[in-house]
This record gives structure tokens, sequence and C-alpha cells, in this order.
């Protein structure tokens, strides 16, 4: 005769990756958690939900039209 054996099965209920840390304020960016971003560049960014702060999205585009104006004017 067979028993009745339970089937184990793996639980990802209790596991939290890194998946990457912010290019500009260098926090660690969790699995679990949303509120991150990856651009075309591979580059990881970090969003902070408030009502008087930029993320550090928002961060990097500034800089980067920043240094588009700059070569620009060269």
């Amino acid at each position: 005769m067979q028993k009745m054996v339970r089937k184990k099965t793996w639980s990802r209920s209790n596991l939290t990756l890194v998946c990457g840390k912010c290019t500009i304020c260098e926090r660690e960016l969790l699995s679990n958690e949303g509120g991150w971003i990856i651009n075309a560049e591979k580059k990881h960014f970090c969003e902070h939900y408030g009502v008087h702060t930029e993320s550090c999205f928002d961060k990097y585009i500034k800089m980067e039209k920043q240094n588009v104006r700059q070569e620009i004017k060269r």
C-alpha cells in the first residue's frame, strides 16, 4: 500500500532579494518593496514619496538635462 505523502513545495513568502542599489543615494532596492525604477541604461533609482521631496530619478533627469545644455553651449 502507498501512503498519502504531502508534496514538498517551495514557499517564497519569506524571501526578500536585494535587486540593486540606487545610483544616486545608494539605498538598497528590495524585491518585496515597490517604488524603484530601472532605466534603459540599467541604472537603478528609488522613489521618495513625499510632498516636498524629489525622487532620485527626478534628480537624475535634471542632471542629464543640465549636462546636455552645457554640451550644446560648447
